[in-house]
């Protein structure tokens, strides 16, 4: 496993018992974590500038995780994206790669496959 001090994921979902499950998850495995309750708030805040990744839902009140992505491609650069969803189909799985995300996991999600993904995209993110 790849070392994960010093580097903070984004974890952007409306469900709050989720967003503290990961975070529970993700500092026990010596991750930073930054918990956002929708896209807007991530945004308007900034939490991209902040993390190393980020792990949103697709379907929240307001912002979709499609549309946060959409947005954050109109930037110069941006942290990888993994999207998380108990909804998906093949449309929204597509709409989702095509918006730029790097991986599609189904809720609830398996947590070795999302340390392997966040290990991954961090690894390729920092490397440049």
């Amino acid at each position: 496993m790849a070392s994960s001090s010093n580097q903070t994921v984004a974890v952007v979902d409306d469900h709050r018992y989720l967003r503290e499950s990961l975070k529970d998850l993700l500092e026990a495995a010596g991750y930073e974590c930054e918990l956002y309750e929708s896209a807007e708030r991530f945004l308007n805040e900034k939490g991209y500038s902040l993390v190393d990744c980020i792990l949103a839902d697709v379907r929240m009140p307001g912002m979709s995780g499609v549309e946060m992505l959409q947005a954050l491609s109109r930037m110069p650069s941006h942290p990888p994206v993994i999207i998380m969803t108990a909804h998906g189909d093949k449309d929204v799985e597509a709409a989702v790669f095509q918006a730029g995300a790097i991986a599609f996991l189904k809720k609830p999600v398996n947590a070795d496959l999302l340390m392997s993904w966040l290990e991954r995209a961090i690894s390729e993110y920092r490397a440049g």
